[in-house]
């Protein structure tokens, strides 16, 4: 939970990545996200840091797992696909309600650290798309063992 002043700790940065949290879940959460990044929906995310890899994982119920395309560059980990309106709904029939979203949606997540892409992998199961981007040899943290001298 976010409490910006019962926290002494809280850092600039903790809040500068609650308001693009917020913003994200405004502008990406399934709704339409028009006119701010030209897309009718984006699919909502989790990233997840672990010691020697990112996790993403993105929504995607309804959308073919063949249509979806992953791409790294720079520190940009991009993810577009296209969510096809179902061809039971003919064309013309009146809406009482539709809250469903659908077209094409383009997501990219910015990953904090140095990566290796050539290892990286991703898989949809049950409507959910998972990426692994494992980390660099060179950007894990590493324990530096302390000795005692005596003396």
């Amino acid at each position: 939970m976010f409490r910006p002043f019962q926290d002494p700790q809280l850092s600039l940065g903790a809040i500068q990545d609650e308001m693009n949290r917020m913003f994200d879940r405004v502008w990406h959460g399934g709704v339409s996200t028009r006119p701010f990044d030209g897309q009718p929906w984006a699919p909502a995310i989790d990233l997840y840091e672990y010691e020697d890899r990112y996790a993403v994982y993105a929504e995607l119920a309804g959308v073919c797992a063949e249509s979806v395309e992953v791409s790294y560059l720079a520190s940009s980990l991009t993810i577009r696909g296209e969510k096809a309106r179902p061809e039971k709904v003919v064309e013309g029939t009146p809406s009482l309600r539709s809250e469903r979203r659908f077209g094409a949606f383009c997501r990219t997540v910015e990953l904090p650290g140095g990566i290796d892409a050539e290892r990286a992998s991703a898989k949809c199961c049950s409507g959910v798309l998972e990426i692994n981007v494992p980390k660099s040899a060179a950007s894990r943290a590493k324990t530096i063992r302390v000795e005692v001298e005596e003396g």
